[in-house]
């Protein structure tokens, strides 16, 4: 299916799907402090309520030794216009987690498998989250209402079509 190049959903529209307050940002691989469980959205920009530029892949040249990516798989899940790239939950507190995401090394199965294709893009990203006393529902909640609006999940969000790990470590 393709998408209309002109959808888009801001983060500010995601977190209100959700009934949440926003905080942040923060600039990507920038520590936080919340205590609390919750959900997080890694974004191409620093303003909540606005769009980005449209832009092709920024995928890492050269991808890292030692791993391997299938591109035209991952070329047709960028969404080009979209300033959304991921959205995650924590049931820990949401800085320990933040904290696992910036430090896994890309092709291992922990400490934060899922999304881990955000690590291998070369553009400038945001950290948003919020506290939540439900991660899970709120995360399903967003999911849900991106895929409505934008017509696929966020890039870096497992699309439950494939089992095979996206980044795969060499042998």
């Amino acid at each position: 299916m393709r998408v209309p190049v002109d959808v888009q959903m801001t983060v500010s529209e995601i977190f209100e799907t959700a009934d949440l307050s926003l905080c942040g940002p923060v600039q990507w691989m920038t520590a936080i402090r919340e205590p609390s469980k919750g959900v997080y959205v890694v974004a191409r920009t620093s303003d909540p309520y606005a769009g980005c530029r449209s832009c092709p892949l920024p995928l890492r040249d050269p991808i890292p030794a030692g791993l391997t990516i299938e591109p035209t798989y991952e070329v047709d899940r960028w969404l080009r216009q979209e300033p959304i790239v991921y959205i995650g939950k924590s049931d820990q507190p949401l800085s320990r987690r933040v904290c696992q995401f910036y430090q896994h090394q890309c092709g291992n199965p922990s400490p934060h498998a899922g999304g881990q294709v955000v690590l291998l893009l070369s553009c400038e990203l945001w950290l948003y989250w919020s506290p939540s006393p439900h991660p899970g529902n709120s995360e399903r909640t967003m999911l849900s209402a991106f895929e409505s609006v934008v017509g696929k999940l966020p890039f870096a969000n497992f699309d439950r079509k494939r089992r095979p790990r996206r980044i795969k470590r060499l042998s």
